[in-house]
């Protein structure tokens, strides 16, 4: 596994993306509390994240259209730099007290356009650099340099919003300090930071070669529709594939909407420095994605007959964390079921992911990629819109009512014969 640090093009595109997702996370804690402290509402949280994630959706399958028509290096290039552009404004309309609700939705809907054609890039392009042989490792080290990003980027973002280490209670009414006004220079500070990360990601991107992807000729290439059906064929023909790609749909949409759009409103609740908390303890499952990254790039691979079936058990420990975090007012203790749950979710994704693409054709590349981006974060925008209503009557309830959700289906799909029948059931 190490051994791909020597490849330089491995190298260029490794720093670019711990870079460039660390960004990501700053984005991601700044982006929620701005709206919260704009509105001191849930559902608002959630629609704007809804508003930036519509788009993606429907885009997004085209994006990947788009990748395998041209190049992952090219599409990841273009859309960085478009929203390096949407951060810098962001920031300077914060900085100038300029900003309003109206234009965070606007500029939240262009991100979310350019997100569209940004991921299935990222995960069409590891293919593109190393060998087959190489993909397990090469996925183990992204999976565990992404999780050293998601844990310090929700820190870093923390602290640059807040100016400030405080994670005292709310028992004295009057250590309730956090306004949009207090907030508004540190966040500012935040999403330039973000911009910073897309200009270097976009400078590593720029310097890396790599081998072409496409092996069809231009005339196949011409309709969108009859590409998208051979993607989908593909992966239905595959009972084990179309189980995981299911899992990833139920696992999203009840467990990230809680965690963006709930988890800040109950740490803002809970803790005189909000945002803070809500940092360490994303962040705190960064640091068991790391340790599930680096464990499953240095382990045997998983026979593919196995690996739905453990996938399935492992979103259901994440279920069942979820429920723990909403019941439990300490933060260790949160950290604590985070770290966890992220070892079990990045050890089971690596081994996911590199079997994913050793069997999914090199010119489809891209489709299956959206496909499997639209599943894992495409839903979102309605997760986030109706579990931010809910969140609105009442936020304990709500997280545990999804949580239940993951734990039983998940637990009832592990079951199912279908999780061992991993070759194609059609031509």
């Amino acid at each position: 596994m190490l051994q791909l640090f020597k490849d330089r093009n491995f190298f260029l595109f490794w720093i670019g993306e711990c870079v460039s997702v660390i960004g990501d996370h700053i984005s991601i804690i700044a982006f929620p509390w701005l709206v919260l402290k704009m509105t001191g509402s849930a559902a608002m949280t959630g629609f704007v994240l809804a508003v930036q994630g519509i788009p993606r959706a429907i885009l997004m399958l085209w994006g990947g259209a788009i990748v395998d028509r041209y190049s992952p290096r090219g599409v990841m290039i273009n859309t960085n730099i478009i929203r390096l552009l949407l951060v810098i404004v962001l920031g300077f309309l914060l900085l100038f007290d300029s900003v309003n609700i109206v234009g965070v939705f606007a500029l939240a809907a262009a991100f979310g356009i350019a997100d569209a054609f940004f991921y299935p890039a990222t995960t069409s392009f590891l293919p593109s650099i190393v060998k087959e042989k190489d993909l397990q490792g090469g996925n183990a080290i992204v999976q565990s340099t992404n999780q050293l990003a998601i844990i310090f980027g929700p820190m870093i973002a923390g602290l640059v919003i807040a100016g400030e280490i405080s994670v005292s209670g709310h028992s004295d009414p009057g250590a309730i300090t956090s306004t949009f006004e207090s907030d508004r220079i540190g966040l500012a500070r935040a999403f330039f930071a973000d911009a910073a990360t897309f200009a270097l990601s976009i400078l590593t991107l720029s310097l890396v070669k790599v081998r072409s992807l496409k092996t069809e000729d231009s005339e196949e290439k011409e309709n969108f529709l009859k590409e998208f059906k051979k993607a989908i064929t593909f992966i239905w023909s595959i009972p084990a594939f179309k189980l995981c790609f299911i899992a990833i749909a139920i696992l999203n949409f009840f467990y990230m909407a809680p965690v963006f759009v709930g988890l800040p409103v109950l740490a803002d609740m809970r803790y005189a420095n909000g945002s803070f908390v809500y940092g360490i303890i994303v962040g705190a499952y960064g640091i068991g994605a790391l340790v599930g990254g680096i464990t499953a790039g240095i382990s045997n691979p998983i026979k593919p007959e196995k690996i739905a079936r453990i996938m399935f058990l492992v979103f259901a420990y994440s279920g069942l964390c979820l429920g723990l975090v909403a019941i439990s007012e300490s933060y260790w203790l949160a950290m604590f079921f985070f770290i966890t749950a992220g070892l079990g979710d990045s050890f089971v994704w690596v081994h996911f992911m590199a079997w994913l693409q050793k069997v999914t054709p090199d010119h489809m590349m891209g489709r299956v990629m959206s496909l499997l981006m639209l599943l894992a974060i495409g839903l979102l925008p309605i997760a986030n819109a109706v579990m931010g209503l809910l969140f609105e009557w009442n936020i304990i309830a709500s997280m545990l009512g999804a949580s239940a959700f993951i734990i039983i289906s998940c637990l009832i799909t592990a079951l199912h014969p279908d999780t061992k029948r991993v070759t194609a059931t059609i031509k």
